[in-house]
């Protein structure tokens, strides 16, 4: 099989892309909410769709670590329709909202950005738009230095937000003397040294990801499981399997896996992508259920490492390799294998992404579908 393809070429160009911009989008970050909009935030809302809620996800575990915030991750149509009209108006007015969207035009994070500076809270616009419908909405911005990339479903995108948003974690929490400016520079200097670890995972994991995608052409479906940050990589994994393939895939947390995906009756038709990093809180729990998935006769991927890798190894399951790393910034590195897997399934099926914008899709040429919704407006 050919290895090249649009979205393979995306994947390698993003590590080198997060590093040439991260000085500019630290700087953004840093200017990004005001000092005593920062003293006087008790609770962050982070909300956007698709690879942008993906994003948000990845990031909370930071703002409870570094920001030391309560930070939630809600749908914009959840923020907005009904947390907005619904919410003790105080808690409102005390807490932030981060609303991301990369292209600055999906309506209905836009609609929560309205309804929630019409409670008098104050709004952050995460985008790479800085004269998009969202821009214009906030208060603020943080705007994210995508630079132009092979066109595909998103992975660079999709990590500049992460960075971003991790980089905001910290400046909140240097603001709120949760830890000095030193400690929060050397934060810094440790996420950037991230982004070399980045490059060479690609590398390493371009190879092993399509000797998976090859073992699993035939399963009729992929399914994700993770938890914390990397639940948000599962559910990133199965948005690029069915942007990219077309290919139904699901995403589901470890834990509810047991109550749920446990009972499909037809097992050994299925993929399992297991998403656990070496260290992670819940690796004891993961080793758990990689025994249950293998005597179901699933097919199964581990990434990540430790003692999850090891079972799989020892039972002869596939294993994509990712380096030890904070279980906070873990997303960084272990949202690599999912978008390959992605990238290598499309090419071996044949797939035009989106698929092609062709009918019955059409309407996702101009993005009508995420963009071009009428804007609810409480009472009417």
């Amino acid at each position: 099989m050919e290895l090249s393809n649009p979205m393979r070429e995306q994947v390698f160009a993003t590590p080198g892309a997060l590093l040439k911009g991260f000085d500019a989008l630290e700087l953004n970050a840093r200017l990004a909410v005001e000092t005593p909009d920062i003293y006087r935030t008790r609770r962050v809302v982070l909300t956007g769709s698709g690879d942008s809620w993906f994003a948000a996800k990845a990031a909370e575990l930071s703002f409870w670590i570094d920001a030391e915030v309560a930070a939630e991750i809600r749908s914009p149509l959840e923020t907005g329709r009904y947390q907005s009209q619904l919410y003790p108006r105080r808690e409102l007015e005390q807490s932030l909202l981060v609303a991301l969207s990369n292209s600055g035009g999906a309506a209905r994070v836009a609609e929560a950005a309205t309804l929630w500076r019409a409670t008098g809270a104050k709004v952050l616009a995460v985008t790479r738009n800085d004269t998009g419908r969202l821009a214009g909405i906030a208060d603020r911005k943080l705007l994210l230095p995508v630079p132009e990339l092979p066109n595909a479903p998103g992975f660079g995108p999709y990590l500049f937000a992460v960075l971003g948003l991790q980089l905001l974690a910290i400046r909140f929490g240097e603001v709120k003397l949760a830890m000095t400016m030193d400690e929060a520079q050397a934060l810094r200097g440790q996420l950037k040294s991230l982004l070399a670890t980045l490059e060479r995972v690609v590398a390493d994991l371009d190879t092993p990801t399509q000797q998976v995608a090859t073992a699993l052409a035939g399963r009729r479906l992929v399914e994700f499981v993770g938890a914390g940050p990397n639940y948000a990589v599962a559910e990133y994994g199965a948005a690029k399997l069915l942007e990219a393939s077309g290919r139904h895939a699901l995403a589901r947390d470890l834990e509810e896996w047991t109550h749920l995906n446990y009972f499909d009756n037809a097992p050994a038709e299925i993929a399992t992508v297991l998403v656990v990093p070496a260290g992670s809180v819940t690796e004891s729990r993961a080793v758990e259920l990689l025994a249950y998935m293998h005597k179901l006769g699933r097919s199964l991927v581990v990434v990540g490492g430790g003692a999850a890798a090891d079972l799989a190894h020892k039972l002869g399951h596939a294993v994509l390799p990712i380096p030890a790393i904070d279980e906070r910034w873990s997303p960084l590195l272990t949202s690599a294998a999912p978008a390959l897997l992605a990238a290598h399934l499309s090419a071996l099926d044949g797939a035009a992404y989106g698929r092609g914008g062709n009918p019955p899709w059409d309407d996702s040429l101009t993005a009508a579908t995420v963009q071009q919704s009428a804007i609810w407006e409480p009472g009417k």
